[in-house]
């Protein structure tokens, strides 16, 4: 192949493309509500991005329905949502055998041939869900999200800013 960079190029952005129908897809199917946010939330939420603040519809457009979700009230009477994105796994677990295929070769030393089988193996993987993102909606709105087996980060302070320089 004469410029391998520009397929790479073209493969990523055939990826990109495919993602980005999914979204495409749930924007006009929900255009009623997406035409009524903002130019760049319309942008923001195309390119699948959530924020503090955006509403189910939004995030519902941006990832897609949510693989569960959970709905109590808090001691102050507000209502919390917890939408679950798990993370899909897949681990290998072992080769199996499918089938054999049938060999003939001529043996030089005996000048006889020799007939045998060799198996055809296939290597079997598992798919599985571990915990992922959760968008925790306050009220109807992001408020904030978490990994699944990560502690949150602390809010920056003085004391734990990072400094430049």
């Amino acid at each position: 192949m004469k410029h391998p960079f520009v397929s790479l190029l073209v493969a990523g952005g055939c990826l990109v493309l495919v993602g980005c129908e999914s979204i495409a897809t749930r924007m006009k199917q929900r255009e009623e509500v997406t035409r009524t946010w903002p130019p760049l939330t319309q942008e923001r939420i195309a390119r699948g991005e959530i924020k503090v603040g955006d509403d189910f519809d939004m995030v519902s457009v941006a990832l897609g329905a949510p693989d569960g979700q959970e709905t109590f009230t808090a001691k102050d009477g507000g209502i919390v949502t917890i939408w679950n994105y798990p993370k899909i796994t897949q681990r290998f677990e072992r080769d199996e055998i499918v089938n054999y295929e049938d060999v003939s070769e001529f043996d030089v030393r005996t000048g006889q041939r020799i007939h045998y089988q060799v198996p055809n193996r296939q290597k079997v993987y598992v798919s599985g869900k571990e915990p992922g993102m959760q968008i925790i909606f306050r009220n109807g709105r992001v408020s904030s999200l978490r990994w699944g087996g990560e502690a949150p980060e602390p809010a920056p302070t003085a004391d734990n800013q990072v400094k430049s320089g």
